[in-house]
C-alpha cells in the first residue's frame, strides 16, 4: 500500500510540474497591437515572447535596439530576435520568408498566410532592449 501511495504522489507531482511549466511557457507571451513598441530586459538562458496577428499580403517589419554595455569578462552585450509561426520557441518554427538587414537588427517580410506570428527576443549576456513591430 505504501508503494502505491508513493507512486501516486510521484505521478501527481509530475503532472503538476508539467502543467506548471506549460503555464510558465505561455505566461510571458505578450500580445502586441500594431504598431508596437516594447521595452524589456533579458539575458542568460531566458527569452521574451511576443505575438502579433497579420494578414496575408501585409508587410511586417521588426526592429531591435539595445543599450550597449561593455563588460571586461564577457565583452559587448548583444540582443537579437527571430520571427516564427510556433508558440513554443522551437527554432524549427522560424519563418522561411523575409530578409534580415542592419546586422540582424531589422527583419522585413511579406506575410504569406493570415495568422499569428511570434517574435522571440534573446540577449547575451543581458540587454535592455526596445523592440518595434509594424505591420502594413
Amino acid at each position: 500500500m505504501r508503494l502505491s501511495h508513493t507512486l501516486l504522489l510521484a505521478l501527481a507531482a509530475s503532472a503538476f510540474a508539467s502543467g506548471t511549466s506549460l503555464a510558465q511557457e505561455h505566461e510571458y507571451l505578450q500580445t502586441l497591437h500594431n504598431p508596437a513598441v516594447v521595452k524589456g530586459f533579458i539575458g542568460g538562458e531566458s527569452h521574451d515572447s511576443y505575438v502579433i496577428e497579420a494578414r496575408a499580403g501585409q508587410t511586417m517589419t521588426v526592429r531591435i535596439s539595445w543599450q550597449h554595455v561593455h563588460d571586461e569578462d564577457t565583452g559587448d552585450n548583444h540582443a537579437e530576435f527571430w520571427v516564427g509561426t510556433a508558440a513554443d520557441f522551437d527554432g524549427d518554427g522560424a519563418v522561411k520568408f523575409g530578409q534580415e538587414s542592419d546586422n540582424g537588427r531589422r527583419w522585413t517580410g511579406k506575410i504569406p498566410q493570415t495568422g499569428k506570428y511570434y517574435i522571440y527576443v534573446m540577449a547575451h549576456p543581458v540587454a535592455d532592449y526596445t523592440l518595434k513591430v509594424d505591420v502594413k
